[in-house]
């Protein structure tokens, strides 16, 4: 224990604890991380940052040394899955405790979420985010989310409407392919003028997210055109700054 630093203690039982101010070391245990190689989410308000573990099982008997203090109301910030845990194996509902307005969550996929199946992150409104290898997800602050890991099979092509809209300068777009397919993202603005380029890939059946920059374009309306096969679709998105 060091001086200056802050400690919590869980217990499963009562009892007494007896701190020595003695220097000698009478037993040393290794830590061992468990969640080492696991799914990683991590929160950020532009201050303070907080780190969730998913889609790695882990013992019994090493849960608990996963599992969170008790906030308290001063608390600026703070990210936790339920049960007061930082780390869950396949689902679990996240409480968030943000003092800002804005909230970033970075991820990082790992470990697969299997044949046909999505690690799915969903807003209190419902908004979908598919958690494929590493992106980040831009949001005004909310204060639960949910992950899932689901068979998401869409029935048809689409291309779901941009989150936020308007937006400055990043947005969200999410895409949804019934079959396996090639797939191309385009922007153009209101003379029809390509502005970029999003994506021109060979993408998996499933729901895809990507994020849009728009630092280098003007404050207007846009039109996001995503093309596979025979199937076009365009929705008009507004930049703000």
């Amino acid at each position: 224990i060091e001086p200056g630093k802050g400690y919590w203690i869980n217990a499963s039982a009562d009892g007494e604890i007896t701190l020595s101010s003695t220097n000698i070391v009478t037993k040393t245990l290794a830590q061992i991380n468990h969640l080492e190689g696991s799914n990683e989410l991590d929160f950020n308000n532009g201050e303070y940052s907080a780190i969730l573990y998913f889609g790695k099982e882990v013992a019994d008997e090493h849960k608990d040394s996963y599992s969170l203090p008790p906030t308290f109301p001063q608390m600026a910030f703070d990210v936790r899955f339920n049960g007061d845990m930082k780390y869950a194996f396949e689902s679990g509902d996240i409480e968030v405790l943000n003092t800002a307005n804005n909230l970033t969550i970075s991820y990082d996929v790992i470990i697969d979420a299997g044949e046909h199946m999505n690690w799915v992150l969903i807003s209190p409104s419902g908004e979908e985010y598919i958690l494929e290898g590493s992106g980040e997800i831009i949001l005004l602050t909310e204060e639960t989310f949910t992950l899932e890991r689901k068979a998401i099979i869409p029935i048809a092509y689409t291309l779901h409407q941009n989150y936020p809209n308007p937006f400055n300068p990043i947005t969200t777009i999410q895409f949804s392919l019934p079959q396996s397919d090639m797939v191309s993202m385009k922007v153009y603005d209101l003379n029809g003028r390509l502005v970029e380029t999003l994506l021109n890939d060979f993408y998996t059946m499933g729901k895809h997210t990507i994020t849009w920059d728009g630092s280098y374009q003007s404050s207007g309306m846009y039109f996001v055109r995503l093309e596979s096969g025979k199937f076009i679709q365009t929705r008009k998105v507004v930049l703000v700054k």
